[in-house]
């Protein structure tokens, strides 16, 4: 045995420890995986990502998620500071009810636009008791009207979230909303609209008053938005303090992926066994289960993140992909899976590699056994 495979195969990042060593990666394949990276220019494509050059050639767009955290090309980083510190100004003048008395927050989105602001009030949010957020997704209106059952819509602020201001799914809530608060004689319903967009000019034709539109950048995928004021549920919701932390750790693994060489650094790593169970072990599906309540929603977004990033048949080329894409991600909370689906997992033909994610802090105030068995289950 590997008496320094511990030490190898482990990092510890922005207060996150990432262990490989459980898995059937070698410090021969890191190696041997940093070579292709290197012959596929890895480190040249991920200076064209800070850098702000094209790297969606697709749509011919720089990608610029990291500029939000502060991570990027400097008049890219200006112009996100610029639009933070705009989500700041309306986030104090709302808390100093320059729009009326707002206690309930109706944010609806769908994919990107919902997904990470959910996580975000989820798993940071749950002993703030500033405002009542709820987050609407499905264009079910059961979900819709679970919401107006527990709101009053004279205390309700409606937060329209969409890149394009074009999402059917989302447009149909936002007028539904209205409705209700029509139907229940809010005065001016249109003036607690606030609007998180890359398209300001159709929000505002859909009736939004210029001083309550947050924009984005259009270089701002939707699925990594929740940096940009698509977060602005969360950061009302956390108060800025706690939203600027947020920016401030994933900028610093920004800076770890960018500055590490390939060996010792997480995002690569976690790329390389990804790469080791796809392309040589065939696995076709990989699975995140969050050992931690406040996370549940964490294998759900990273789903998304993963999926629809990756969900691809052709190169970028648009040639047919000669190998397998990347794995489907599926994953759960940790306890309640160990007693739906770990059978399968240990039991069954299929191989399915497996992220345990655990936080060594309790988010409780109970008895410490209850962390302390959710660990020990995590740790298992």
């Amino acid at each position: 045995a590997d008496s320094e495979r511990l030490s190898k195969l482990s990092l510890d990042v922005a207060g996150i420890h990432f262990d490989w060593s459980k898995t059937h990666l070698t410090t021969d394949m890191v190696t041997a995986f940093e070579e292709m990276a290197k012959a596929q220019d890895l480190s040249g494509k991920r200076q064209a990502l800070f850098s702000g050059e094209v790297v969606n050639v697709t749509e011919g767009r720089a990608v610029e998620h990291t500029a939000e955290r502060g991570e990027g090309k400097p008049e890219s980083v200006a112009i996100a500071q610029a639009s933070h510190q705009r989500m700041r100004t309306l986030i104090d003048a709302i808390e100093a009810e320059a729009l009326g008395p707002v206690r309930h927050i109706l944010h609806v989105g769908i994919g990107g636009s919902a997904l990470g602001p959910q996580l975000l009030v989820d798993a940071l949010g749950r002993d703030d008791k500033r405002y009542d957020v709820a987050i609407v997704a499905n264009v079910d209106g059961v979900a819709l009207e679970d919401v107006f059952a527990k709101f009053d819509p004279a205390a309700t602020l409606l937060v329209v979230a969409s890149k394009t201001f074009t999402t059917t799914e989302t447009l149909m809530n936002a007028e539904s909303v209205l409705q209700w608060m029509t139907e229940h004689n809010v005065e001016d319903p249109y003036g607690r609209v606030i609007a998180l967009t890359a398209s300001p000019e159709k929000a505002m034709e859909w009736g939004v008053d210029e001083t309550r539109i947050l924009p984005f950048a259009e270089s701002v995928g939707g699925r990594y938005s929740l940096w940009s004021t698509i977060g602005f549920p969360a950061a009302i919701a956390l108060g800025w303090d706690r939203f600027e932390e947020l920016l401030e750790g994933a900028a610093e693994m920004d800076r770890h992926f960018r500055l590490s060489a390939l060996h010792e650094n997480a995002p690569a790593l976690a790329a390389f066994a990804d790469l080791y169970y796809t392309q040589i072990r065939h696995a076709e599906t990989r699975a995140p289960f969050a050992y931690d309540e406040r996370l549940r929603l964490l294998p759900s977004y990273l789903q998304q993140l993963e999926m629809e990033s990756n969900g691809k048949s052709v190169t970028v080329d648009g040639q047919p992909l000669g190998r397998p894409s990347a794995a489907i991600t599926w994953g759960g909370v940790g306890t309640e899976a160990q007693h739906a689906v770990f059978q399968l997992l240990h039991q069954g033909t299929h191989l399915v590699p497996v992220e345990f994610i655990a936080v060594i802090e309790p988010g409780d105030t109970l008895p410490e056994e209850h962390h302390r068995a959710l660990l020990l289950n995590a740790f298992a």
